[in-house]
């Protein structure tokens, strides 16, 4: 116990240690306490060379650990060594051991021979005193083994005929041009050679192998007296007419021809062909890289751990994010990884199955994680499963784990709600299968698949097209063997198979991945499957396809146009109607731009409110204007109902486009009768006020000169006279008041023809009657007139109405002349937005600002030298009112007037 205690206070510390075990080189660090001398530290490459764990090492005696060869008689190493430390401990000098036979025990307890050159070097204190003993050694197995065999191949040059019949391979090549002096039979078979070659260059006979480093080293081994060794060294030969890459193990000696020759004549050799060892490693190691490979790709967390200290080797992806401890964690020791999992019963687990052989499997296993700095609860279905080496020995376990919190919690919160389902489906079903080799050889196939096949696991090692032959005739093999040939992966959507389940044919629908499986070298090695039924969903989707035909024929056969759209909107169905009312055909996207179909004027409207209902979910409505055939438009109202599933989600729009042109058409001829019947009642007010005022002033002035009659003027002498004028002022005062009649006659007149009948009327053809008809007026004032109208210039209006507005508007152009110039009057039409624009221009009298604004006003007169009524513009501006049209005027006094008709195009 005072030992242990003594050998633990010289311990150095951990990042000593950490330093002294990285150290590159063959170390041991020796307390001086004969006869123990016990291990303090020991560097990875000690470790390694005597096939030790550290704490089978560590705080024990050397001669505890490194015993003496109980077989070997003449064993030395032991009492060599310890005589060694004992003169370091004595002289505090280092003392070496040039050539040392210790024989170190391998794993099955068996001794190997094994040679060393050893220096064991004291370490002291800053007093002197010795602390330590640093023991260095390297192996020189090899090359004392070899030296052996060199000078027993010596011995065998003096036989010529025992080399013949020597059981390994044995060659001596002489001079530069390395001449075969001997080849027993082993070298002949091994370069695949007959004893022609005796006598010859070596490498005129193997010309293949001159590239491949060999004469080089030849010469080294001539040239410099120092032999060569060489292991599983690649030299690729022409065997029966073909190539073999080959591995050899060989001895290159410098042969000497005469005793005392210190220049060597040739070359000894003797070689070992190891090419079975080697490709039967390089099968282990590629058998190793399809594991990795499967784990890396695999969508399953997957870990594998070596030793009993379970150190991790592999660890892909999933079970990273899974353990959620960052992706450096290859290389640690599971239980530094996980330190949270003491006292979870999991390294015992471990444990056991490492022990045992027996895997462990759980389901629905809690595990507490430290997950983001947070301790969480968790839940998984794992497994743990040794990993054999050809010896049949566990060297490992691979971990596999689906982590089901959610599913567990879902289980908690099922349990909680009656009305809810007493169970859930534990997970999603993964069919997972894997395929080897060229031939495609099912490696791997789980239950699911197997289900999915209608097989069982007899069909594992067969090929895949012998265990699936009912697959023959179908596309599956041949994607597998493209697969396999490109690299390149294959993903199935909704794809029909016919499988043999239960001696007949069934048909499937499955979504599915082969995916190429890759080797070191980047060549396909594999193929790895997976796969999920969706027949139900495939036929529940036909249903519905059934479903919608059977509407669409519904629809087809109704009087309105019907259509269905996507939830984002896009219309993807039209009933026949459309095409009869608006000849629009499906696009080859497949999508409807049902935009083309609306009138311009009603696009914006039309587009926003169905935005509005496809972000919102709100039913859609709205009246709108659909283009037909023939160019000419009727009034739809169309409508939308959003369809959803059970959680509410839209699924898909519903809708309608009902005609209504003469429920609108109707409705607009209504509007514009209660407009007019406004207008109307405006009017008359205006008339009964004017009536009252126009006329009373005539009324007044025929009382007053029957006053004057009745007053005692009679037709007598001089009172003739005045008898007369005042007749003829009565007879003036009833002629005004007829014209102020006739013209209440023409406004009420006008009142009354608010709807006429529009026809295509030439603008030009209409200036010049008029312009006829103004001949006196026009010739009599000397007037210009300049008219810029294309000929075939038209608008639809009346005729008549248009005749009369031309004729108010030129005739009071040049009326309302100015004395100081000559009248002139310019007339153009132009098109602009959805007006002809009708423009008469004169250089006249011109009007202030506030003359025009009562410049429309029914009997307002500006200028009394010019003979009117006052109702002619108010006219005008009625006629192009009531068709839709407006009228402005720009005017200055004493430069001109412009007046501007908009009528419609």
């Amino acid at each position: 116990m005072q030992q242990a205690n003594s050998v633990g206070k010289d311990i150095p510390a951990p990042d000593f240690q950490e330093v002294f075990n990285s150290l590159a080189g063959n170390f041991l660090l020796l307390q001086p306490n004969p006869p123990h001398f016990t291990i303090l530290a020991a560097s990875d490459e000690q470790l390694r060379l005597t096939g030790h764990e550290r704490h089978e090492v560590v705080g024990k005696g050397v001669f505890e650990v490194y015993p003496e060869n109980p077989e070997d008689a003449s064993a030395s190493g032991p009492s060599n060594l310890q005589a060694s430390l004992m003169r370091v401990m004595q002289s505090k000098k280092p003392g070496q051991i040039p050539t040392m036979r210790y024989d170190v025990a391998g794993e099955a307890g068996v001794f190997e021979e094994r040679y060393w050159t050893t220096t064991n070097k004291p370490i002291l204190d800053v007093a002197g005193k010795l602390r330590y003993i640093l023991h260095t050694s390297a192996e020189i197995t090899a090359q004392v083994l070899a030296e052996k065999k060199a000078a027993a191949l010596r011995e065998i040059e003096q036989k010529y005929s025992l080399f013949l019949q020597a059981p390994v391979a044995v060659c001596i090549v002489a001079g530069p041009e390395n001449r075969v002096e001997l080849a027993n039979g082993e070298m002949l078979s091994l370069l695949g050679k007959t004893s022609d070659i005796i006598g010859k260059p070596l490498f005129e006979s193997i010309p293949e192998a001159a590239g491949q480093g060999l004469p080089d080293l030849l010469d080294q081994v001539r040239n410099t007296g120092q032999p060569f060794y060489a292991a599983e060294y690649p030299v690729t030969l022409v065997k029966n007419d073909s190539e073999e890459l080959c591995y050899y193990n060989f001895v290159y000696q410098p042969y000497y021809a005469n005793p005392g020759d210190t220049v060597a004549s040739g070359v000894f050799s003797v070689v070992h062909d190891v090419t079975e060892q080697v490709q039967a490693r390089q099968k282990v190691e590629e058998s190793e890289l399809q594991l990795r490979s499967f784990i890396e790709s695999s969508h399953h967390p997957i870990g594998v751990y070596v030793g009993r200290e379970m150190r991790i080797q592999f660890a892909n992806q999933a079970i990273k994010d899974g353990l959620g401890k960052g992706n450096d964690i290859v290389g640690k020791l599971y239980k530094d990884v996980l330190p949270e999992l003491e006292n979870q019963q999991v390294f015992e687990q471990l444990e056991e199955v490492y022990t045992t052989g027996i895997a462990f499997h759980a389901k629905n296993h809690r595990l507490d994680l430290v997950v983001g700095g947070e301790l969480r609860t968790h839940f998984f279905d794992l497994s743990m499963t040794p990993l054999f080496n050809t010896a049949g020995e566990v060297y490992g376990v691979i971990n596999t784990g689906a982590d089901v919190t959610e599913l567990n919690e879902a289980r908690e919160r099922i349990a909680e709600s009656e009305w809810r389902y007493r169970t859930l489906i534990e997970e999603a079903p993964i069919a997972t299968a894997l395929y080897l080799g060229e031939n495609l050889t099912i490696q791997y196939a789980n239950d699911i698949m197997l289900s999915y096949w209608g097989k069982d696991s007899s069909v594992v090692g067969k090929t895949f097209r012998k265990a699936l032959p009912e697959l023959e005739d179908q596309p599956f093999p041949a994607l597998l063997e493209k697969v396999y040939a490109s690299g390149e992966a294959y993903v199935g959507t909704k794809e029909k198979a016919e499988l043999e389940i239960d001696g007949r044919l069934v048909p499937g629908y499955f979504n599915f991945t082969y995916k190429p499986l890759f080797n070191k070298e980047g060549e396909v090695y594999g193929i790895h499957h997976t796969a999920i039924d969706v027949t139900e969903e495939v036929l529940a989707q036909r249903q519905v396809e059934q479903s919608t035909r059977d509407l669409q024929n519904l629809a087809d056969a109704m009087p309105q146009i019907v259509w269905i759209a996507k939830p984002d909107g896009k219309v993807t169905y039209y009933n026949e109607r459309v095409a009869k009312f608006s000849g629009a055909r499906k696009l080859p996207d497949g999508n409807w731009h049902w935009e083309s179909m609306v009138l311009e004027e009603d696009e914006q409207a039309t587009s926003a409110a169905w935005h509005k209902a496809v972000q919102t979910g709100t039913p859609y409505e709205i009246e709108h204007r659909l283009r037909m055939q023939d160019g000419n438009h009727r009034w739809h109202l169309s409508r939308a109902l959003p369809q959803r599933d059970s959680a509410g989600n839209i699924t898909g729009w519903y809708g309608t486009a009902t005609d209504v042109h003469e429920r609108k058409e109707h409705e607009e001829a209504l509007e514009i009768k209660n407009r007019h019947l406004i207008s109307i009642n405006n009017d008359l007010d205006n008339f009964i006020y004017t009536a009252s005022h126009d006329l009373k002033a005539p009324i007044l002035n025929i009382e007053g000169l029957l006053t004057l009659l009745t007053d005692g003027h009679t037709s007598i002498g001089d009172q003739k006279d005045d008898t007369e004028a005042i007749l003829e002022m009565m007879k003036g005062s009833v002629e005004r008041f007829k014209k102020t009649i006739d013209s209440l006659t023409e406004v009420a007149k006008l009142q009354q023809a608010y709807e006429f009948n529009a026809e295509q009327v030439h603008v030009a053809e209409v200036i010049e009657e008029v312009t006829l008809d103004l001949a006196p007026l026009l010739t009599s004032t000397q007037a210009v007139l300049d008219v810029d109208i294309a000929p075939k210039t038209t608008v639809r209006f009346s005729r008549k109405n248009l005749r009369s507005v031309v004729y108010n508007l030129l005739s009071n152009a040049v009326k309302y002349r100015s004395p100081h110039r000559t009248p002139h009057v310019q007339i153009s039409c132009h098109q602009s937005d959805h007006y002809q624009v009708l423009t008469f221009a004169d250089n006249g009298l011109g009007m202030t600002t506030a003359q025009r604004k009562s410049l429309f006003t029914l009997f307002k007169r500006f200028h009394d030298h010019v003979e009117g009524t006052g109702i002619g513009l108010y006219m005008v501006k009625k006629i192009v009112e009531n068709a839709d049209g407006k009228i402005e005027v720009e005017s200055k006094a004493n430069a001109g007037t412009t007046f501007r008709v908009y009528l419609p195009v």
